[in-house]
C-alpha cells in the first residue's frame, strides 16, 4: 500500500538508548535512505534532551540534523530529581528524561487533525504511544512502527499499520560505520600527531 504524504517522528531517547543496548549506533543519513525507499518523506521531526550545559557532541548532532539532514529538532531540557537511597540514606539529584513523549504525542495529533500527513512513521517502542497512534489511526491515517527488538510494548506493536521494522533487522543497512581515527593510523604509521 503506498504511504503518501509520509512525516517521521522520532524519539531520539529511545533510538538512543536502544543503541546502547545494541553495541551499534544509527547513522541519521542512512536511515532516512531507508525510510525513502518507501516512499518520499515528506518531514522528519526529531524530540530530544539536551544536558545542562549541553554537550559540545549533542549541540554539533542537532546542528547537523537540523542543518544538514532538514529535520525538525525540538529539545528538552533535562530535569532534576531527588532520590534517596534506602540502604545507606545518601540523598542526590538525579537527571530525568521528562516531556518528550508528550511532545512526539502532541505534536502527531495536531498534524493528524490537520491532515497534514497520510503515514506517520513513529520512532520508537513506549508503551505511552498507544493511545496516540490509536487516535490518529481513528483519524483513518497510517501508522508505521520502527523500533528495537527488545524496546517494542507488545500493545503498539499489534497497532502498527504495517509490520513492525525492527533496527535490530535492519543494522546492515542503517549502522554508523566510525570514520577512519586519522591520528591513530600516523601514531600506528610512526608519524607525528600535531
Amino acid at each position: 500500500m503506498p504511504r503518501g504524504r509520509t512525516i517521521v517522528f522520532i524519539d531520539n531517547s529511545n533510538a538512543f538508548h536502544g543503541q546502547i543496548t545494541a553495541g551499534w549506533r544509527i547513522d541519521a543519513k542512512k536511515l532516512n535512505t531507508y525510510l525513502a525507499h518507501g516512499g518520499e518523506i515528506w518531514q522528519t521531526y526529531i524530540f530530544a534532551f539536551v544536558s545542562d550545559p549541553p554537550r559540545y557532541e549533542q549541540t554539533n548532532f542537532y546542528k547537523f540534523l537540523k542543518n544538514e539532514m532538514h529535520y525538525e529538532v525540538i529539545l528538552f531540557e533535562l530535569g532534576r530529581k531527588t532520590t534517596k537511597c534506602y540502604k545507606c540514606g545518601n540523598v542526590r539529584q538525579v537527571p530525568v528524561e521528562k516531556g518528550v513523549d508528550v511532545g512526539v504525542a502532541t505534536k502527531m495529533l495536531t498534524l493528524a487533525n490537520n491532515r497534514a500527513f497520510d503515514t506517520a512513521i513513529l520512532v520508537a517502542g513506549d508503551k505511552d504511544y498507544l493511545e496516540t497512534v490509536k487516535a490518529v489511526k481513528a483519524n483513518g491515517l497510517r501508522v508505521e512502527i520502527i523500533a528495537w527488538r527488545g524496546a517494542l510494548s507488545y500493545a503498539l506493536q499489534a497497532e502498527s499499520s504495517s509490520p513492525v521494522v525492527f533496527f535490530d533487522d535492519i543494522r546492515k543497512d542503517v549502522e554508523l560505520t566510525a570514520p577512519p581515527d586519522v591520528e591513530a593510523e600516523k601514531l600506528e604509521a610512526g608519524e607525528e600527531v600535531a
